[in-house]
């Protein structure tokens, strides 16, 4: 027992060691609960993102859209991302898939509707190769985190403007395993670090829309306050010595409240009887700095993006159905707000109008990267979202 317990913790010691280097050049640890998530329907994705200006589609950050449109409308996505540190040379790989956006949109036709809906906020994702650290240990890092947002949300229509409410409630976790694999012992040992964060959130939006001749208009304007979060940390130390034998230590156990900064988001888009151009933007004031027992500690700072996208549609009632397609190509950049690190991507989508009817079905495709002397990061995200519009038990009435 005493040379396991000798060995044991010489190996604990190198591993912690690693461990602190990891945490010093690894730049995913700086990046708090994760990358913002540039959350939007796929039909946004496949036009640069847009979330608050929409071609013929409700977006979910523009709570004003319910007061003109009725939907049900529903996205999932899947992406790979390759990651290279140049300090250590490593490579890792990750991937995932989900829900990209759920929104149920009621209008009743008489200036004001309301929606429900689901939408992730923030999603990140990093597994390290595994590291030999001689003798046949390894070591390996994994870091992934989730917040998601469920809402409800109001909309009243005045002649062109309409104004919209969005109540939410926002949750999620966040956690980091380290792991290091001795050779002495058939399962690793863990250093996991937990946080549970929960809490509501309120958003305001402001819709104009019009045309002029053949021109159609549109102007939008979103604004959040600034949300406090709970929060939870959970550290803990697991020991395996053999399949039986495991010993689990809490490090620490704090709670406290986190804070996410304000933001704003503006847009302007204009369309014509076969194209349709969206401009749009955020800035958001620094969230509350990310530190937690486990993890180190980070300085936020305020982030913004920048996101545009063009829809073509050469003839919309042509026999043909690659007439009737939605050609969409956009683009984006962005300043997460706990890293130096710019984000730039690229997008293409297709959408497809189901005959004589006018629901949609829409397929993305994005291409992004994240360039750094530090880190170079990137990525391929696919998403396919169906959109049922004028479905609803209600029929349209004629004021």
């Amino acid at each position: 027992m005493a040379v396991v317990a000798c060995t044991s913790k010489g190996l604990l010691s190198i591993g912690l060691s690693l461990l602190w280097g990891q945490l010093t050049f690894n730049p995913y640890s700086g990046y708090g609960i994760g990358l913002p998530h540039l959350g939007a329907a796929t039909a946004g994705m496949g036009m640069g993102r847009l979330s608050c200006i929409g071609a013929e589609t409700p977006l979910p950050e523009q709570p004003a859209h319910s007061a003109h449109l009725r939907s049900v409308q529903a996205d999932f996505s899947g992406y790979g991302r390759r990651i290279r540190l140049q300090t250590p040379t490593q490579i890792a790989h990750f991937g995932t898939g989900g829900l990209q956006n759920l929104l149920l949109s009621f209008s009743r036709g008489r200036g004001w509707g309301f929606a429900m809906g689901l939408l992730p906020q923030y999603l990140q994702g990093y597994i390290s190769a595994p590291q030999s650290l001689g003798n046949g240990a390894f070591f390996s890092e994994r870091a992934e985190g989730m917040l998601t947002l469920a809402y409800l949300q109001l909309a009243l229509r005045w002649r062109h403007l309409a104004l919209g409410y969005q109540f939410g409630y926002l949750w999620g976790t966040y956690e980091r395993r380290r792991t290091l694999q001795p050779p002495i012992q058939p399962l690793p040992d863990y250093l996991i670090t937990q946080t549970y964060l929960g809490g509501p959130q309120h958003r305001f939006g402001l819709l104009w829309q019009d045309s002029l001749g053949p021109w159609a208009l549109q102007i939008s304007l979103t604004y959040t306050p600034s949300t406090t979060l709970s929060q939870e940390n959970l550290y803990t130390f697991q020991k395996n010595f053999n399949y039986t034998a495991i010993l689990l230590d809490t490090f620490a156990f704090t709670t406290g409240r986190w804070g996410l900064g304000s933001s704003l988001r503006g847009g302007m888009g204009i369309g014509h009887r076969k194209w349709w151009l969206g401009l749009e933007g955020s800035y958001h004031t620094a969230p509350q700095k990310w530190e937690a027992q486990g993890v180190v500690p980070r300085p936020a700072k305020p982030s913004w993006d920048v996101r545009a996208g063009l829809v073509f549609v050469p003839e919309r009632r042509s026999p043909k159905f690659y007439q009737r397609l939605h050609y969409q190509f956009g683009a984006l950049a962005a300043q997460p707000p706990y890293t130096e690190i710019r984000w730039y991507g690229l997008t293409f989508g297709l959408g497809w109008q189901f005959p004589k009817l006018p629901n949609l079905v829409f397929l993305s495709l994005e291409y992004g990267w994240l360039p750094d002397s530090y880190v170079h990061e990137t990525y391929l995200q696919v998403g396919i979202g169906m959109l049922f519009r004028e479905l609803w038990f209600i029929p349209p009435r004629i004021d």
